[in-house]
């Protein structure tokens, strides 16, 4: 890993402040002897290879972090914050994918800027206030047996945008306060024009991904998932089509891999050491005869060296998202091989595959040929919150239920 030079001090890892929820845990919630989609023996013992517990639902552990299966429910924008405070429909959003069984939940793009989000309606952790209406729903999932995280994230040039259920009053936006490594390369028409970052507000952005970290840990957060991906502000720093600095976060791959690494290392100061840190970076750029490079695969293999080495424990692999220009030929596991590639090159560094994951058979797959360690779904949950109930109906797994819903159990799961 290349040498890096940066002027930040990271602070220890503070003690966790206890903050009172609403509905404390031990009055109101029903203790679950199991954790909900935790492997309890198959569903039909005569059938073939019964005895052989499915990858899917084997349980999964990276430090002090045990899924009680291998479903992950990726971050999905809910575009349904105030100021970037968690509300009671985040309870219940996140509240019934716990209900319903996968090992690790992840919670939306969360800013650690008001400047970061992508929309006035995004979700934030840049303020100490900001942590008892999260810690509230992660009390809950944790009371279900489940695991939580959180994705940091600054929006970068894509900020400061059109939630897609609003219409927003103009004074709500940021146009000044819209920005990226490099100024004036617009996403596009509906966008607004990024202006370039000065070195001192890119050490201010390091430093507050360092204290989202905290405060996430302070909530009680199992893991946070640092968003490289997706055309936001470090995935547009990684990638040459928008990255045309001078100084020395820009030019060659180290220097345009800085900003990330820099990151990297403030969260995981201020994150507790036994925890793990997740990093989801987009593959490549999806682009095809643009003048000059892009970011591409290889890039990505090079990169994933580098964080794993700077305290990165998962990578969460994706793709695109930088430019309107991009070809996406989106078809049901259409980012597996990206994963697989990382995941057979970079030893030591756990990977989590998306892309279109639809059933309990395909995800298995995914896990059986080695692919990634762990499988994610996104839209399908929206479809589906019962998404990891039914691919254990698929896969011959009795799966454990809540208690509550235990009658609904059918002689098929």
């Amino acid at each position: 890993m290349p040498s890096f030079q940066t002027n930040i001090r990271y602070e220890p890892v503070k003690p966790v402040v206890e903050f009172k929820t609403e509905f404390p845990q031990s009055k109101h919630y029903t203790e679950q002897p199991n954790p909900i989609g935790s492997y309890l023996g198959p569903l039909d013992a005569s059938l073939p290879n019964s005895d052989k517990v499915p990858l899917l639902f084997q349980p999964f552990t990276v430090k002090d972090l045990t899924l009680a299966n291998r479903i992950v429910v990726a971050p999905m924008c809910m575009y349904s914050s105030k100021d970037g405070f968690f509300t009671d429909f985040h309870l219940v959003h996140l509240g019934s994918y716990a209900l319903n069984g996968p090992g690790l939940i992840i919670a939306e793009a969360t800013a650690v800027l008001p400047n970061g989000r992508i929309t006035p309606r995004c979700a934030g952790l840049w303020s100490d206030d900001h942590i008892p209406g999260l810690k509230r729903a992660v009390d809950f999932v944790h009371a279900q047996g489940g695991k939580i995280g959180i994705q940091l994230a600054h929006a970068g040039r894509k900020a400061s945008a059109q939630a897609p259920y609003f219409k927003t009053d103009a004074s709500e936006f940021w146009p000044e306060q819209v920005v990226a490594p490099t100024g004036g390369l617009l996403w596009d028409h509906h966008h607004l024009t990024p202006r370039e970052l000065s070195l001192s507000e890119i050490q201010e952005i390091i430093a507050a991904f360092g204290d989202a970290a905290a405060r996430a840990h302070k909530a009680g957060m199992d893991t946070v998932e640092i968003h490289g991906a997706h055309g936001y502000l470090i995935h547009s720093f990684l990638s040459p089509v928008t990255n045309h600095r001078t100084d020395h976060y820009g030019g060659s791959l180290e220097n345009r891999a800085r900003f990330l690494l820099d990151v990297v290392k403030a969260v995981r100061a201020n994150f507790p050491a036994e925890k793990p840190i997740l990093l989801r970076v987009s593959a490549t750029d999806c682009v095809e005869h643009l003048e000059g490079p892009s970011w591409e695969l290889e890039q990505t293999v090079q990169i994933a060296h580098w964080v794993r080495d700077a305290g990165v424990d998962v990578l969460h692999v994706s793709s695109g998202g930088n430019t309107a220009q991009q070809k996406i030929k989106a078809v049901p596991g259409y980012q597996v091989p990206y994963a697989e590639r990382i995941k057979k090159e970079v030893p030591g560094l756990h990977v989590v595959a998306v892309g279109i994951i639809t059933n309990g058979k395909q995800a298995e797959e995914v896990l059986e040929k080695e692919q990634a360690d762990l499988v994610a779904a996104g839209r399908t949950f929206l479809r589906n919150t019962n998404f990891a109930m039914e691919a254990a109906v698929e896969l011959n797994v009795k799966a454990a239920f809540a208690q509550q819903y235990s009658r609904g159990r059918t002689i098929h799961g």
